[in-house]
Parts: C-alpha cells; structure tokens; sequence
C-alpha cells in the first residue's frame, strides 16, 4: 500500500502544493480504514492432533452455520453461538441481552398444498403435558421431534413422535386425557354436544366429514348411547318432579290442578311412536310425557287415550288431583274425563273456530250457478268477523252454557244491524251514530246460511265443554319444541325417540316464559291483532345440558 502512495506521489509531483497535500490526506485515510479490526487469541493446550481435531469441529459448526444464517461467520461468531447454545441447553441464560434472534412467532401462514391437513381435537392438560416431555427431553438431548404417524382416534388423533437424534427416544402422544373408563375426553365431550342438540345422525356424519375432524364410529355410538340414556331420563325425572311440585304451588286452594294435554305422533301417518304430554295450566311446564308405541297398541289413534290413562295414573301416584282438563276435542278423551266423574272436561276454542271459518268460507263464495243458493256475497266480507264474535263469546259467556249459545245465535241479528240484545258495553249498543262496516244482511239465504253455520258448529252443540276458555296454545308449542328434537321423517328407535322426547321436555322447562328485553309493535295498519306487540326474548340457557353432563362425568369417579 505504501509503494502504491509513492506512486501517486511522483505523479503529482508536478501539481501544485495544496492540490498534493489534499490527495496525500486523502490516500492515508483511506489506508488506515483497511486496517484489520482488532483481535485477541486464546491459547487451548494440546498437541498437533488435537488442534486439528479441534479445528475440524469449528470447520463444521462454521458450516452449518453459515447454511443457517446465509451469511459468513468468524471464529468468535462460532465460539459466541456454541457458548449461547450450552448455557440455553443448560437452563442458564444467554450471552445476548435480548431474544431478538430466537423465533417466538406462533402465526402461521399455511400454504395451499397443506389446507387439507388432518384435523382434530385436544385439550388444555393435553398440550401441557407434551410441553413438559418436550422439556424434559431437551434437558437430556440435543435432538428434535419430528412427527412419524398421527392415527385418527375418533374426534381424536394418536400421534407417534421419534427423536432424530437418538432412535431409542420415542413418544406417543394422544390429543385428549383418557377417562378413568379408558375413553378420550374429547370424543365423550363431543359426543355430549351431538346428542344433546337434537343433531340427527345423518347431520353429524355430514359435519364430521365435510370438516375432517375425525368421526366416531357407530358401534361406538351405540355403546356411549346405552349409557348415556340413563343420565338423560334421570333429568328427566327431576325436571317433572320439580314441575309437579311448582304447578301445585301455585293454587291456593290444594284441591287440585288443571292440566292441559295433546298428543304429537311420530311420523305424519300411521305411526309407530306417539308423544302424549301433559302441561300445567298456571307455570306452563311439562309435568308428565309418555311414549306410546305400536307395541302398547297397534292402533295410532288409540295412543293419546293410552297416554293419558298414563298421566292420570302418574299423577294419582304423586298424590296430585286432577280438576280442569283441556285438551284439543278429542271424542275418546272426552269420554274419558267425563267417566271419572270429579275432572272438568274443556276443549280447545281455537281449533273449533277454525273449522267455523272453514265452514264460512263455503257459504261465503262458490261458483255462480250457485249464487244465493249455497252462497250468498252478503257473507263474503265476514268470515274473520265471525270468527272473532265465536272468540269473544267463550270468553264472555260467564261460564254459562246457554248464554254462550243465546250469544252465538245474536250474531245473525247483530249483521241485520239488529243490536237490541248486544252486550251493553258494545260499540253497536253505546255509540248512537254506530254504523255497521260490514254488508248487512237482508236476505233470507244469507240469514238461513249464517244461521246454519252457527247452529252446527262444535262450539254452539256442545257449549259445555267450551265455557271456560281453555285453550291450548302451549301445548302446541311444546310440539313445535319437539320437533327441534324428533324430525318426523326419520324413524327412530324406542329409546332414541325416548331420550330426544326427555330432551325435549328437558329444553322446554327451562326456557318457557323465560323473561323478555322488550315488545316490538309491528303497527300494521291491514292487520290490527298482530298490533298486540311481540316479545323479544332473552336467548335460552342449557343448563340441563351441563347437568346431564355432570351426571356422565360423576358416573366415572
């Protein structure tokens, strides 16, 4: 470098002086940045082989930490990273004052290739438990786990881990802790949200499969199914006990209770199971629900009598009588609650009034051959006004079986705008400028048609199974409820179908009349009874689920 200088010197010797002293300043600045940067050596006793074993293991780790890094490295760069990595091994501390160079990052961005992986479920003490063997064979060994095999145990996954440093060292690893009965944790606890659900299985086999977390198979299913049911009707049997016990709570006379009942069947024709449940009138929640099946009779029609010999037979054995029974007309019930002499029999209203609007539907409109004949266009605009006078009169006949009849027959005066016996608090009756919006009747047809729906109607032969009002709205909803539970179009075993009713039951107790956020009023102008307002209800609890659960998980230790 110095000859290089001396060079350029006696090639300027011809410029000027300050022109040569800036190029000499220059050129020994340069010269003294090149210098090598400042080093030290350690002394390592031994002899020549040893050195050059020594050498040759730095010539390895220099290697391989040059493939790792991508840049080179010098020997301190080597002596400082072996040093980090014994003391690291060793549960000390790193030379280095930050963790910027360790990979903490848990985000994984997965590649396209990888989107169809295999899936499946763990648990909390299952991932701490590998942690800890991960831990423990580090302490021993400067290997690393890869996976081998990962064998899909139901929702499950049994994973085989070898070491790739030493062979012998080998771990199997399952996703999930085993119950004390040998199942996974997982797998019951799935299996828990699937039957609990209401999930049909051809529904759970479609999940599981389309998301490939595993699948249980079913011989597996059967055999936690026997066992589960049991869990399952023992909530069951708290839950009405305790129903039983509030529905007589709430009267103050303990003379008895009004029960309301219907019967849901299975399928949609002839079927082989039938649902007869029977509801309190003042908590409204299930007290009683039995499953008839062919084998009890093999007549689908005869099961709601079957059924309800049933609740009266339950109830009889809790010590609890019966007073008011209202049911949705059928004959063979009537004639049930009638034979034993000391229970009200009452149907349902709604279900009679809608075969009253049916029936005025026909004398309403037709064909116009038959035009005043067995129709008459003067009842065209009261088919819903009839129906509702049919409502108001149940409800206020004041329990009287001829009153409701006489109100009944004043319907016909009240459209020939006749309102002498019109209940006084009537508009018709106190408004003295009151004009009918309905066409008035002045036709004979159009009175003897009116007169001949009223007369054959349920509600006008048989008042005395009307007068008390009774209806049986939330026994139709309960039905409804089932259905969340028991799909008609499947055929299900007697314990399944059994179990989903228990569910059902289960469900309904403990969310019906649950509380309300708020009333929403639609305010439709062209429908005036849905202006009544619609509860806004809070979202319903399981809490039945969690105590079916406890009762499975109790059953272990």
């Amino acid at each position: 470098m110095v000859q290089n200088v001396l060079d350029w010197v006696k090639f300027y010797d011809c410029l000027q002086l300050d022109h040569y002293s800036g190029i000499i300043h220059l050129l020994l600045k340069i010269e003294k940045e090149t210098k090598r940067p400042p080093c030290f050596k350690i002394s390592v006793p031994g002899d020549d082989s040893k050195k050059q074993l020594v050498l040759s293991k730095i010539q390895k780790v220099r290697t391989r930490l040059v493939q790792q890094l991508n840049h080179p490295v010098n020997n301190a760069d080597i002596l400082e990273e072996v040093l980090d990595y014994f003391l690291l091994d060793h549960n000390g501390q790193s030379s280095k004052s930050d963790m910027t160079t360790l990979d903490l990052n848990t985000y994984i961005q997965v590649q396209k290739k990888d989107v169809d992986q295999k899936l499946f479920l763990t648990a909390e003490t299952s991932l701490q438990k590998i942690i800890k063997v991960v831990e423990n064979h580090s302490s021993i060994c400067n290997g690393h786990f890869s996976i081998k095999k990962l064998t899909p145990k139901g929702h499950v996954a049994a994973v085989r881990f070898n070491c790739d440093t030493d062979k012998h060292h080998s771990m199997l690893w399952s996703s999930s802790p085993y119950l004390p009965n040998g199942e996974y944790l997982a797998n019951l606890r799935t299996f828990h949200g699937y039957i609990c659900s209401g999930m049909l299985p051809v529904h759970y086999n479609r999940f599981v499969n389309a998301a490939k977390i595993g699948h249980i198979n079913k011989q597996k299913q059967q055999y936690m199914f026997q066992r589960y049911k049991n869990h399952i009707e023992q909530q069951y049997n708290e839950s009405i006990e305790s129903a039983v016990l509030e529905e007589i709570g709430m009267y103050d006379e303990l003379t008895g209770i009004n029960i309301i009942t219907d019967a849901r069947h299975g399928w949609r024709k002839n079927a082989k199971d039938s649902s007869v449940v029977a509801i309190g009138e003042k908590i409204h929640k299930v007290l009683k629900c039995e499953h008839i099946t062919k084998s009890d009779d093999s007549v689908s029609q005869r099961h709601e009598k079957l059924g309800t010999q049933r609740i009266y037979h339950y109830l009889e054995e809790q010590d609890v009588q019966v007073n008011v029974h209202s049911h949705d007309r059928n004959l063979s019930i009537n004639k049930l609650v009638k034979d034993t002499g000391i229970i009200t029999n009452q149907n349902d209203p709604w279900h009679a009034i809608k075969k009253v609007k049916v029936a005025m539907k026909r004398v309403s409109a037709g064909p116009k051959y038959l035009k005043e004949k067995s129709w008459s266009a003067q009842l065209e605009d009261k088919v819903e006004s009839v129906a509702t006078h049919f409502h108001w009169a149940v409800r206020n006949c004041e329990e009287n079986p001829k009153e409701l009849k006489d109100v009944l027959l004043n319907i016909v005066e009240h459209y020939k705008n006749n309102h002498q016996k019109c209940h006084p608090d009537s508009r018709c009756k106190r408004d003295t400028n009151y004009e009918p919006k309905r066409i008035i009747i002045s036709i004979p047809i159009a009175e003897k048609l009116l007169l001949g729906v009223i007369r054959k109607s349920t509600i006008y032969t048989h008042p005395e199974d009307y007068v008390l009002a009774k209806d049986t709205c939330y026994v139709e909803s309960f039905n409804n409820t089932m259905n969340m539970f028991q799909d008609k179009r499947i055929a299900f075993s007697n314990d399944n179908y059994q179990a989903r009713s228990q569910l059902a039951v289960c469900h309904w107790n403990e969310n019906v009349d649950r509380d309300f956020t708020s009333i929403w009023n639609p305010n439709r102008r062209n429908a005036p009874r849905s202006n009544i307002g619609k509860k806004n209800y809070k979202p319903p609890t399981y809490n039945y689920r969690q105590s079916i659960w406890a009762r499975q998980i109790n059953s272990f230790y």
